[in-house]
């Protein structure tokens, strides 16, 4: 075999240890309690050899630790330091916090900030204020398509943009009150328009009902939104429509601070 296709077997064979590494990690991130080898190798479809082969490298890194009397692995704090000199970073994130944290104890409900990725929205903040504790988490990954936040932010994308998520998007009925008609969810987008504000109808979790307001940027265009989340019982057409006041309110409050709205 000669030098250069020895060179190209390497490289492949590297890069898919990076995809192999990258892919453990994201399961690790949906056990925060911890998880066993046995179990790990089989969300992330790896033999268990190849499995503690790489916990072992991610251990060794500090990215990921083993409980000396479970024997579970977990992602150590050390991969919220890398992606938290991101976040930090975001304008919309050190503004719209202590608005959020207003927001969660006007309402007594969990306030959810988010960001757009590709197809999706990444959970980047989270306050509750009630009794009662959502699911939801920091890093939580969830489809525009039907989730209020996402539905907020595609509210203000031009109509052939819209179009090209709900295309590359897998539509599938997350619950049975979940949209997957691409002419049902144009035409709600339009709503959303016209009222400013969007509703999750128990459209990504049964018994959740949530009210969101995009965050648009100077031209419109809204990568960011966030959300009041409660118990469907809880969350009234009356009551929604005063929580979506309020939250309209602070949006204006984080534009002003952003420097994007009236002072």
């Amino acid at each position: 075999m000669d030098p250069q296709s020895k060179s190209s077997i390497a490289e492949q064979g590297g890069v898919q240890s990076v995809a192999r590494i990258f892919h453990l990690i994201e399961v690790l991130a949906t056990h925060p309690a911890g998880a066993s080898l046995q179990q790990l190798a089989g969300e992330a479809n790896l033999a268990k050899s190849t499995t503690h082969r790489l916990l072992g490298s991610l251990v060794a890194l500090g990215y990921a630790m083993q409980d000396g009397v479970s024997g579970k692995y977990r992602l150590t704090l050390k991969m919220f330091e890398i992606s938290s000199g991101i976040v930090n970073s975001m304008d919309v994130m050190s503004v719209a916090k202590v608005h959020l944290e207003r927001l969660a104890q006007r309402t007594g409900e969990a306030v959810h900030l988010v960001i757009r990725d590709a197809q999706d929205i990444v959970y980047i903040y989270k306050t509750e204020s009630g009794p009662m504790r959502m699911s939801s988490r920091v890093g939580l990954r969830s489809p525009l398509y039907c989730t209020g936040v996402g539905k907020a932010i595609l509210a203000t994308l031009p109509p052939e943009e819209v179009r090209e998520v709900l295309h590359k998007s897998v539509l599938k009925k997350l619950t049975s009150r979940t949209i997957v008609d691409d002419d049902a969810l144009c035409a709600q987008l339009e709503e959303v328009r016209q009222c400013g504000y969007a509703i999750d109808d128990e459209e990504n979790e049964l018994g959740v009902r949530c009210v969101a307001v995009a965050i648009p940027g100077p031209r419109g265009k809204a990568d960011s939104a966030f959300s009041i989340s409660g118990l469907a019982p809880y969350m009234s057409h009356d009551r929604i429509r005063r929580i979506a006041t309020l939250a309209l309110e602070t949006r204006a409050d984080i534009l002003r601070d952003l420097g994007l709205g009236p002072v």
